[in-house]
């Protein structure tokens, strides 16, 4: 069964309901979450509002806050009615003290959504007199948002901007920020989960790419490493070879076991998608699926140089690295996995996701399939 999700305004109503005076077993029987998730959700409601963790010490006492805690209480009242919370947008937020305006005051509404007063102030002056700015920003949204969407929330500012220029649009950065603000879009940013340290293998092996990781046509380096995830209780590896050229994942293998039939299913299957090609040459660290005597028959049975990364150097194959801390932040990190065909129902639909619509700095903000194309085309 997955996490239960509480929206904002019911974590702020569930702080205000203990600080009025409940006790956290009434509070917990009342909301239904854990100990240390509510003492969370406190800590972070105090810090955003500085006076309430000094006022809540003595509130028995103090005049001040007694009447901080009505203040606090018609707040919770407020929340209750709302159709938002306080990490919606403008947009919605305005609509809401719009809707209640008439039963609480301005002030009470705005303190309750955290929402300025000049904020709302200005939006209700300018009612009706929308500047051609403004109504550009009304064109511009369902645009960004679907886009933003289409991505399954994983674009940000840059990637938007020039998919809103693709369709004959010139918008700054600065102002995607600022209208992803108003509609509350935020590209998910999962905490980083840290490899294991790898054991540094004994053998000396030549690093031919020496970084050289600019190449002028496809076919010429593919590089390769492996990472994991887990699934259930059991992890499972991740193979992929991606050509330097347009940074397009050409295969990925997975498996449970970390072995040279992991490194080799990926390899060949990249290789016969790719005609197979000449003079080729296939850079990884030292791992063992990659320095044992099987893979480097095989690599050497078909003429292919093999390049290593110095031991210990992750730099020296940071394309790669780079592709799974997007692969990871964008994809991976974002679900819980309870069979191995879950995972990689999630990795073919990133990789097709990667290869044909997310936009790369390094290939001026094309896809490594418009690269590659345009490549072949003479377009380059």
């Amino acid at each position: 069964m997955g996490k239960k999700h509480y929206s904002q305004s019911i974590k702020d109503e569930a702080v205000l309901f203990y600080e009025l005076g409940h006790s956290f077993a009434e509070t917990q029987a009342k909301y239904g979450m854990a100990e240390s998730t509510f003492f969370t959700w406190k800590q972070k409601f105090d810090k955003a509002h500085p006076m309430h963790e000094a006022i809540t010490t003595n509130r028995t006492t103090c005049h001040k806050s007694k009447r901080h805690l009505e203040k606090l209480a018609l707040e919770l009242e407020v929340l209750r009615q709302c159709p938002c919370g306080r990490n919606a947008s403008i947009d919605e937020k305005v609509a809401a003290v719009n809707a209640l305006r008439g039963r609480y005051s301005i002030h009470v509404l705005c303190d309750a959504l955290s929402l300025p007063r000049g904020t709302y102030y200005n939006r209700k002056r300018r009612a009706g007199q929308r500047t051609s700015y403004e109504i550009n920003d009304e064109k511009l949204k369902p645009l960004i948002r679907q886009i933003f969407h289409d991505s399954k929330n994983r674009f940000g500012r840059k990637p938007i901007h020039h998919k809103l220029a693709e369709l004959g649009y010139k918008v700054s950065e600065k102002r995607i920020v600022r209208l992803m603000k108003e509609m509350g879009l935020s590209v998910a940013k999962p905490r980083y989960k840290a490899e294991h340290q790898k054991s540094l293998p004994r053998a000396y092996f030549r690093n031919l790419l020496a970084r050289q990781f600019d190449q002028p046509q496809p076919n010429l380096i593919w590089v390769s490493d492996i990472t994991y995830i887990k699934v259930l209780d059991q992890y499972y590896y991740i193979c992929v070879v991606l050509d330097l050229f347009s940074r397009r994942i050409l295969s990925y293998s997975i498996s449970d076991s970390i072995n040279t039939a992991l490194t080799l299913a990926a390899f060949d299957d990249a290789f016969q998608s790719r005609n197979p090609p000449q003079d080729l040459m296939f850079h990884s660290d030292q791992g063992a699926q990659y320095t044992s005597y099987i893979f480097r028959a095989h690599l050497k049975e078909l003429h292919i140089k093999q390049s290593f990364s110095t031991p210990g150097t992750p730099y020296d194959n940071s394309v790669c690295e780079s592709f799974f801390h997007t692969l990871k932040n964008e994809a991976l990190y974002h679900h819980l996995y309870g069979t191995p065909q879950e995972l990689q129902a999630v990795l073919d639909e990133y990789i097709n996701f990667y290869n044909s619509q997310r936009p790369h700095r390094k290939l001026n903000m094309k896809t490594p399939n418009q690269y590659e194309s345009a490549f072949y085309s003479g377009c380059l």
